[in-house]
């Protein structure tokens, strides 16, 4: 038994919220397995708020546990970590099963999350949601098609934008057509709020052709203008974009970009994992600028 484990369900069934980091979990680039179990039982059984804080106290572990941390990574690859957030974290539909699926759609790669397709598409099926829907679309079950489109045909889902983006990302290839001419539309039209939007869902779907057409904007010149507050490269938005999808890549952190090789090793990547090319020159270089806040 870890006494550290008991510690930390006591506080969340008193109430008290986590506090990253996590204690006295791992050890040595090791997590303590025993306190894990201990945590998937009451992650089985607990309420909402204690399931929602176990989740975010294993979702702080997996993280500590990234061999990659150091170069910036943010991602969860601990298989014990993963199975507890997609087993026993699935296991109510409450604000645990949804930070549950935030964490594993954002911080877990494809690869890792494929032997839970079943699962995953169990629980939309059961309980759909918004998250079900997007972590389905990321993880692709063979068998979660029919659910999709029986779900997305009911009154609720007909035109949710997580519905669409999971038909798409399942083989509609007309939904997907749309979310394509999106980003078409926003580039042509210099809208580069509108890309950054655009690029965001078609991550989302995760397609071989969806992830092409994000890479392919890593060269875009257009940025995001707020005026008065910020100017952001919609160059971050791609890369943010294939992010989502690769979250074990370093090379793709936004935060890590800061000259213009590293857009370039960004690229190399795009190229080696997609076999995307670039014709257009890089335009200037640029990341993101704040504007000086006005004296009153």
């Amino acid at each position: 038994m870890s006494k550290q484990a008991d510690d930390y369900i006591a506080a969340f069934r008193r109430g008290e919220s986590f506090n990253a980091p996590a204690n006295g979990l791992v050890a040595g680039g090791q997590p303590d397995r025993g306190a894990l179990a201990q945590l998937g039982k009451e992650l089985t059984a607990g309420s909402g708020p204690v399931r929602e804080n176990i989740v975010a106290l294993l979702v702080d572990v997996g993280r500590q546990l990234d061999p990659l941390r150091a170069k910036g990574t943010d991602a969860i690859r601990d298989p014990d970590v993963i199975g507890l957030l997609a087993g026993p974290g699935l296991a109510k539909p409450d604000l645990g099963r949804a930070a549950a699926m935030d964490a594993l759609r954002k911080l877990v790669t494809k690869p890792d999350l494929a032997r839970f397709g079943d699962d995953f598409t169990r629980s939309l099926d059961q309980s759909p949601s918004e998250d079900a829907f997007l972590l389905v679309a990321k993880v692709k079950p063979g068998n979660a098609k029919p659910v999709v489109e029986r779900l997305g045909a009911q009154p609720a889902w007909k035109n949710a934008q997580a519905a669409k983006i999971a038909r798409a990302a399942l083989g509609d290839a007309k939904s997907e057509d749309e979310f394509l001419a999106a980003a078409a539309n926003a580039e042509k039209a210099g809208d580069g709020k509108a890309l950054a939007q655009a690029l965001g869902s078609l991550a989302l779907i995760g397609t071989p052709r969806s992830l092409a057409a994000v890479a392919e904007r890593l060269r875009t010149p257009l940025t995001i203008h707020i005026p008065g507050a910020f100017e952001k490269s919609v160059r971050l938005s791609a890369l943010e974009g294939l992010l989502y999808n690769f979250p074990d890549q370093p090379v793709l952190y936004p935060n890590n970009i800061v000259r213009e090789a590293d857009y370039t090793a960004a690229e190399r990547f795009a190229s080696q994992a997609l076999g995307v090319s670039f014709a257009q020159p890089s335009p200037p270089f640029m990341t993101f600028r704040g504007y000086p806040i006005p004296k009153p």
